[in-house]
């Protein structure tokens, strides 16, 4: 007869927290949009196709500031009416007035989730309340991701993951790392399982590509925070311990951060 056992995915992300910084910092791929970074609160870009005054919102009014040439972008964060005049916000209180001397360009849900897509390389935390664990995407090939994740001590876990359609999928396996799969599954204690049957579970799972744990988070309207779930994998065991399968537990909930 087989039997259960499930494990804790919130006692396991608490064990999997004991977070170590990367010691190969991975450069962070910026978002483009053309040849123009995009940042957090981005809702446009304007582009100067005749030299145009640039404004500044002071004492109720606009001022000039100085003359934008031909050619020039600049994000747009907001946009102000004056007078019936529209003003486009530029960021630090500065304004272009919509004329025929500048094109907007509106970005849209698709686009910004289409740029945020092509730029995931970089350093992350998962976070759930005061616990966190960091993760790193090293290499993006098209919508094929791979990097690592800190489990315990420098000997971060392998992570391979996919981008379909919005969201993001990554897996970090355990492969033939014995120590770290023992840790992982000491949560048996709690249902009487001997220390040497725990140990023994532990050797048959190295390098077992069904054993891993699995984090997802969805590209909304955020460059770098973004909502989440947790998965680590449930064992079946027969009566003498042996492993007989596995299957993903039920998710909780994290946030996703990447940071600078």
């Amino acid at each position: 007869m087989m039997r259960k056992w499930l494990t804790s995915v919130a006692i396991m992300f608490v064990v999997a927290a004991g977070v170590f910084s990367w010691g190969g910092r991975v450069a962070e791929a910026k978002v483009l949009w053309g040849n123009m970074e995009l940042k957090k609160g981005t809702i446009g870009k304007v582009v100067v196709v005749k030299n145009t005054e640039l404004y500044q919102w002071k004492q109720n009014k606009m001022n000039v500031v100085r003359i934008l040439k031909k050619g020039q972008q600049y994000r747009v964060y907001s946009s102000k009416t004056v007078q019936g005049a529209l003003f486009y916000g530029v960021g630090s209180g500065m304004y272009v007035q919509k004329t025929t001397n500048i094109q907007y360009v509106p970005l849209s849900a698709e686009q910004f989730t289409s740029l945020v897509k092509q730029a995931l390389k970089g350093e992350y935390e998962l976070v759930s309340g005061k616990e966190r664990v960091s993760f790193v995407i090293e290499k993006q090939d098209g919508n094929e991701l791979s990097g690592w994740y800190f489990y315990m001590d420098n000997d971060p876990l392998p992570v391979e993951g996919t981008v379909d359609g919005n969201v993001v999928t990554l897996r970090a396996y355990f492969d033939d790392r014995y120590d770290q799969i023992l840790n992982s599954i000491s949560y048996l204690q709690q249902y009487n399982v001997p220390q040497a049957e725990i140990e023994k579970v532990a050797e048959q799972l190295v390098n077992n590509d069904d054993y891993y744990m699995q984090f997802q988070f969805t590209i909304a309207n955020d460059l770098e925070q973004f909502q989440g779930q947790f998965r680590f994998t449930d064992l079946l065991l027969d009566g003498r311990y042996d492993v007989t399968g596995t299957e993903l537990s039920a998710p909780f909930s994290v946030q996703v951060k990447k940071i600078d």
